[in-house]
């Protein structure tokens, strides 16, 4: 009897050690707001790169600490002019086993930059040769400047020398979609029993407003070296939400944490909270279509009452960011930092008197108040400083009222130009001026908010595009920042630092200028807690493997008959 009873706890024992063996990595990640879509053509914000940059590798992807590094391509070749790039495509294969070919790289070029798509952020690749023309329905999509001359080949033709190229490629409109699958599919190919990836990570399943559900690719090219099995990324747009989560184990990272909690932070979790600089800006945008904000003295007397300093200081406590009276933050490679806006050192006393100044030449005054709606992202943070602005404004006469929105909803009525003055905010896609400036060209009208257009700041930038010397190339994106803070079609607010919150379980985690963390890089010390909703599936398989790692099933049942 004391034998049975001694096999049968032995059973026992190995049973809890398979399932300790084979226990799956869980990551939980608080991602802001709701995507709005998982397709990389029609994806426009960061949580929704998040998601999408698990799932897809571009020709470029990002590394453990946000530095591009060949992905999907394993070899380059640049033309001595920098116009011509080829690339030879990393022998891996679809999520379903098909072969990833150039062809499928030509594919999703044509398909962001076809008019018809009607892609929000088509005009990042406006340096492809043509591309321009091509999203405006001027040229077909065949004309586009990129070709597959092999299936393992894929060539881009570019209309200047771009160095920041490889940056820009790893942005999810460089990714590649499965041109087969897409074809056949339409928009319903991203549904989780449609989606083929060429990433880390499939699809398994999205609940909208609830979580998006990825599981790790087992065809992926480095599968063996992906340490997470299982990521679940949740849409919290209340950081104060997320921070309970956190604090009760229920999220592993959050993509934010709450200025009202810092001393609380600061005291219990050092560690976990963290702060750094990053290539960030938050801005107030005006409507230039809308009467009176097509008034240059009215952008500027608006502009000229905001104390950025103040709202660094005091209503953000020292910890949201630094106050800006530049579009670039001070990281931004390759540009001449001088420009400022030309209050950058006056006096709050003499910026207020020259606001009113303004405002009475204009024609608003104690008989007719300037009024208007100032939309913002109804988070805490962002409505802690609506509300200081629109005490600030009130200081010159203005009378403005705050309306807050969701984040999906606020850039939505951004896009389509449904505000008078607005929040707005920009994280670099790539390290150059370029990428920010996009937001104020005419031909990147998604992202040209302001409607705003000027000649010069337009010629600024296309000398910019063919100028080969780098310190000339500062010096003109340095001049095309002047311009912008001369017209005002938005005044530069805040540069925001990155504030995340990371257990000190996660490892790998990396504090980047970009704001990029692959679950692919990341790993856990310790398996967090499952709880009933989040179990994982039984692997009969994997454990009746390991079980006969130990006996085969003949010498079990001898054993255990004995």
């Amino acid at each position: 009897m004391a034998v049975t009873w001694f096999r049968a706890a032995l059973v026992l024992a190995l049973l809890a050690s398979a399932h300790s063996a084979y226990a799956e990595k869980l990551l939980r990640r608080g991602n802001g707001a709701e995507p709005h879509s998982i397709d990389p053509h029609r994806a426009l914000t960061t949580s929704e790169n998040s998601v999408i940059g698990d799932m897809f590798m571009g020709l470029y992807t990002d590394d453990a600490a946000g530095t591009p590094v060949l992905g999907a391509a394993d070899a380059i070749e640049t033309s001595k002019d920098g116009l011509t790039w080829t690339f030879k495509i990393r022998p891996h294969t679809w999520s379903d086993g098909s072969a990833v070919t150039a062809d499928d790289f030509v594919f999703a070029f044509r398909r962001l930059l076809a008019q018809e798509t009607a892609a929000e952020y088509a005009s990042i690749l406006y340096p492809v040769k043509n591309a321009l023309q091509v999203n405006k329905g001027k040229l077909a999509t065949s004309k586009l400047g990129v070709s597959a001359p092999d299936p393992a080949t894929f060539v881009i033709q570019l209309e200047h020398p771009a160095p920041y190229l490889p940056q820009l490629l790893t942005h999810y409109t460089a990714f590649p979609v499965p041109k087969a699958v897409v074809e056949k599919l339409g928009n319903a190919w991203t549904r989780p029993a449609n989606i083929v990836v060429n990433g880390a990570y499939k699809l398994k399943g999205w609940r909208p407003h609830d979580h998006i559900e990825l599981v790790k690719n087992p065809l992926f090219y480095d599968a063996t070296n992906v340490k997470i099995d299982r990521v679940i990324f949740y849409p919290i747009d209340d950081d104060s939400a997320a921070l309970k989560r956190f604090r009760a184990g229920e999220l592993d990272t959050q993509a934010r944490w709450p200025i009202s909690e810092f001393k609380w932070l600061s005291a219990n979790a050092p560690g976990e909270a963290r702060r750094t600089t990053a290539l960030r800006l938050t801005f107030v945008s005006f409507n230039l279509l809308k009467k009176p904000f097509n008034d240059l003295r009215v952008r500027k007397a608006i502009s000229l009452a905001i104390d950025g300093k103040t709202l660094a200081r005091d209503v953000y406590q020292g910890v949201y960011g630094e106050a800006a009276n530049s579009f670039v933050p001070a990281g931004t490679a390759n540009i001449d930092h001088s420009p400022q806006v030309e209050w950058a050192d006056w006096p709050m006393e003499k910026r207020l008197a020259e606001s009113r100044r303004l405002l009475a030449e204009a024609g608003y005054g104690a008989g007719k108040r300037l009024k208007f709606t100032y939309r913002f992202i109804g988070n805490a943070d962002i409505k802690r400083g609506a509300v200081a602005l629109q005490a600030m404004w009130r200081k010159v006469g203005i009378d403005v009222e705050v309306q807050a929105s969701e984040e999906k909803v606020h850039w939505n009525l951004l896009e389509v130009r449904d505000f008078e003055v607005a929040y707005n905010a920009w994280l670099f896609d790539y390290n150059d001026a370029k990428n920010l400036f996009l937001m104020f060209q005419v031909a990147a009208a998604q992202l040209n908010n302001s409607a705003y257009e000027s000649a010069k700041f337009e010629s600024l930038l296309q000398q910019s595009d063919s100028e080969p010397d780098v310190q000339a190339r500062a010096k003109l994106l340095g001049q095309a920042n002047a311009v912008l803070l001369a017209d005002l079609p938005s005044v530069p607010l805040m540069f925001p630092y990155q504030r995340h919150l990371v257990k000190n379980h996660v490892l790998n985690w990396s504090e980047n200028a970009r704001d990029v963390n692959r679950t692919r890089w990341l790993d856990l010390d310790e398996k967090p807690v499952t709880t009933s909703s989040e179990a994982a599936p039984d692997d009969n398989g994997g454990f009746w493997s390991w079980i006969g790692s130990w006996f085969s099933a003949e010498a079990w049942s001898k054993w255990w008959n004995s």
